[in-house]
């Protein structure tokens, strides 16, 4: 299982590096959450076909090799179903009769055809039971990083779609949510009422365009529209002051 604090650690992180290193960034989340190799892919796609644009890897690469590597283990349409998919989905590689070829997860990743590979490792004796742990912060990490590497093209976009933002009580509701609170919970930690923040959440789906909550949360840190938990704490110490 993985590391006590770990989500928290790697989104910190993250947010610390004036320059980004996906590869030590993946080596540090396989650590964390003891996987196999885990690989980001940015692709471009064009009459069905892929053109892998981007791929980093927890084992640092040269770009051809990562290339040739995902694809002995990964046929193109499984690679192609990831990015099409709402959740993350489990696949099997191309060794299917081989009872030692490991599973990989893979996380769609919003707003472009990019998305995260994560083989299981050997540290994970029970995969579904990993999964229901940590599937939320292995989506909500990937879709961070793809933030910042995706960032410069965007900034402009964003500003022009300014008048869709989300109010500040929105982006402390879906903050808590990410972290795995519970409507309720997150009605309690802000001081306001459990049907407020359904009220919240719901004007944060619209605004986002999604369906459901894992959706606006991944559309969110996407967009870089969550705030850091230790601002919305502050925060909400402010507004219920014991």
């Amino acid at each position: 299982m993985a590391q006590s604090g770990a989500y928290f650690e790697l989104l910190d992180w993250l947010d610390q590096q004036e320059t980004i290193d996906p590869p030590a960034f993946l080596s540090r989340l396989q650590m964390a959450y003891e996987t196999g190799p885990v690989t980001y892919i940015d692709a471009v796609i064009s009459n069905g076909r892929m053109r892998a644009q981007t791929i980093h890897r927890s084992h640092r690469r040269q770009v051809p090799q990562s290339a040739r590597s995902l694809h002995s283990k990964l046929p193109v349409e499984q690679i192609l179903r990831i990015f099409a998919a709402l959740e993350p989905i489990q696949l099997v590689g191309r060794n299917r009769g081989d009872e030692h070829s490991p599973a990989i997860i893979g996380y769609p990743l919003p707003g472009r055809n990019s998305g995260l590979l994560v083989e299981a490792g050997p540290h994970i004796p029970e995969l579904s039971i990993w999964r229901r742990l940590h599937d939320r912060d292995l989506l909500s990490l990937g879709s961070r990083l793809n933030a910042r590497l995706t960032r410069p093209a965007r900034m402009e976009s964003l500003v022009k779609a300014g008048e869709r933002s989300l109010t500040r009580r929105e982006r402390e509701a879906l903050a808590w949510i990410a972290a795995g609170k519970s409507y309720w919970e997150t009605a309690v930690i802000l001081g306001i009422s459990e049907r407020t923040i359904r009220h919240f959440m719901a004007n944060a789906r619209h605004k986002l365009d999604v369906m459901t909550n894992a959706q606006a949360v991944a559309e969110a840190i996407w967009r870089g529209l969550i705030p850091r938990l230790a601002d919305t704490e502050a925060s909400s110490e402010k507004a219920n002051p014991s």
